[in-house]
């Protein structure tokens, strides 16, 4: 074995030897690999707090453990995983990135009155921060609330507010819906606390809730959204009529709307003085007539004459009288209305069209320059009519509701777009299939390039190598060039006085010369 093993050259020696390194260390890292156990992962995306108590845990269990993630990851043996889980479970690990209502399981007797407020806050920021965590968008969230004292008067009370952050998985967005659904669930966690008082912001500081006003046109989200989805509801009815008529991709539309998001309600009372309606009548009559029964003398001497003396006849008097009362009331008529104006009305639409026109097939000797020809596609363009503009601008008029109380307005201008319908998609095709073109030769130039880079690399080495080594291991009469025995060489040299071959044959093959020259001198005369 040493024997055959010192036939080798160095490189040769050197090539053997990381060989059997490098078959070694495979199977000792085999072996190891085989033997690790599967670990998995026990919980993932804990926060520095909550990393460090389960690993400390851990390590009195002393369970072998793993940490990926920079720590945010721990991973244990995979039957333990279950068991470990329910372990730390019942001892509040992990918290979910703030301290919940377990702070209280732990409470001392001199603790103030401050404290204990402090400590409920801080448990009520941690439970809703623990509950909007288990959205399946949020991977991590944290909740600020601002409860100020109670006050004795309700005027002089402050109003709570609250904000919430949300760290949100890489490629997910929370809809509109569950962004007031996380505002719902913290106005109605706390105490006094109105849902408009709750802002929530993600993890790049951009503001979810539409409680923020535009500082260009003083707008919240929600009506800027509003705004929006009104002119692309115009935009689209306006788009998919015009397409019908004109082509797919020869109208442009473009709306511009204002909106009305004023809140306003109106009482009016109007009354009407010619409306008079009555309300009551009331009428009386008294009639009064006959002698009043008072019998008198004239006055004087006469009258107070004692009886039994002549007299004058007694006077009488009578009294007829007619008294007639009457009243009537009158209810003016009143009209009372209450008009509670819509938010979000439309007070005006702009509405601007663009409309390409039509191309035709340039005839023989017909000039495709200037601005109404399309010389790369051969095709004449050809503006529309007046007519067919007014008819466009009508069928606008009626998609958008135009209105002229609203002052709306409408412009419709035709704009030659390019290429015609027919000669655009072909280009498009085209252009979309020049880069891909070469893609199928560009496999077969790469396989040709790694078969030459392994031929001459590493399999051309390798048969040389080994051609050498065949060598060294044979007779010493050919142990000088391949496929040249020295039996040939000595008849190359002594069958022709030809002295440029047997230079030749020297210069190419020294050493089985110096062998063929050896036996030549070892040789009687008479055989030379």
């Amino acid at each position: 074995m040493n024997n055959l093993f010192a036939k080798f050259s160095i490189n040769q020696r050197m090539i053997i030897l990381v060989a059997l390194a490098g078959s070694v260390a495979g199977l000792i890292a085999l072996t190891l690999w085989t033997q690790q156990p599967d670990m998995q992962v026990l919980f993932s995306n804990l926060n520095g707090e909550d990393a460090g108590a389960i690993i400390e845990k851990l390590k009195e269990a002393k369970v072998p453990y793993e940490t990926s993630g920079g720590g945010a990851t721990v991973l244990v043996p995979s039957a333990q995983v279950h068991d470990l889980r329910l372990q730390l479970a019942t001892q509040g690990l992990p918290h979910g990135g703030g301290v919940g209502f377990e702070i209280f399981d732990r409470t001392s007797i001199g603790m103030s009155e401050f404290v204990q407020k402090l400590n409920y806050r801080r448990a009520l920021q941690g439970e809703l921060a623990r509950t909007i965590a288990q959205m399946p968008e949020v991977e991590r969230a944290r909740v600020h609330l601002a409860i100020p004292e109670r006050r004795l008067f309700a005027s002089e009370q402050e109003k709570a507010r609250a904000s919430v952050v949300v760290s949100l998985r890489n490629g997910q967005q929370l809809t509109k819906a569950q962004v007031q659904g996380v505002v719902n669930l913290v106005s109605s966690s706390v105490e006094g606390l109105q849902a408009r008082e709750v802002t929530i912001v993600d993890g790049h500081g951009r503001l979810l809730s539409g409680a923020a006003a535009d500082e260009t046109t003083g707008l919240t989200n929600a009506q800027l959204e509003y705004q929006h989805s009104i002119e692309k509801d115009i935009e689209l009815r306006i788009q998919s009529m015009l397409e019908r008529i004109v082509g797919d991709g020869k109208a442009v539309v473009r709306v511009s709307s204002l909106v009305d998001f004023r809140k306003v309600e109106t009482t009016e009372e109007r009354y009407d003085p010619n409306g008079q309606v009555v309300r009551s009548e009331q009428r009386g009559q008294e009639k009064a007539s006959g002698s009043n029964g008072v019998t008198g003398g004239v006055p004087g001497v006469q009258s107070n004459v004692p009886p039994g003396t002549e007299q004058e006849p007694a006077q009488t008097s009578s009294n007829n009288s007619l008294t007639k009362n009457e009243t009537v009331n009158y209810e003016i008529s009143r009209t009372v209305s209450k008009i509670v104006e819509p938010v979000g009305a439309i007070k005006q639409l702009s509405v601007a069209v663009l409309v390409d026109g039509t191309y035709e097939t340039a005839k023989a000797g017909e000039g495709l320059t200037g601005d109404k020809a399309t010389a790369e596609s051969g095709r004449k363009y050809v503006p529309r009519s007046e007519d067919d503009l007014k008819r466009i601008e009508e069928i606008v008029k009626k998609a958008m509701g135009f209105s002229a109380d609203r002052q709306d307005q409408v412009q419709v201008v035709n704009v030659q777009f390019g290429l015609g319908p027919d000669d655009a998609p072909a280009a498009a095709d085209a252009t979309a299939d020049t880069p891909n073109a070469w893609l199928p030769y560009l496999r077969y130039v790469v396989g040709g390039l790694l078969f030459f880079i392994i031929f001459f690399f590493i399999v051309r080495p390798l048969l040389a190598m080994l051609s050498s080594t065949a060598q060294a291991t044979g007779p010493d009469t050919g142990a000088g060039v391949p496929g040249v025995t020295a039996g040939a060489a000595e008849s190359a040299l002594a069958g022709g006085p030809d002295r440029a071959q047997i230079i030749d044959m020297a210069r190419r093959n020294p050493d089985t010369t110096a062998v063929v020259v050896k036996q030549w001198l070892k040789a009687p005369s008479g055989n030379v």
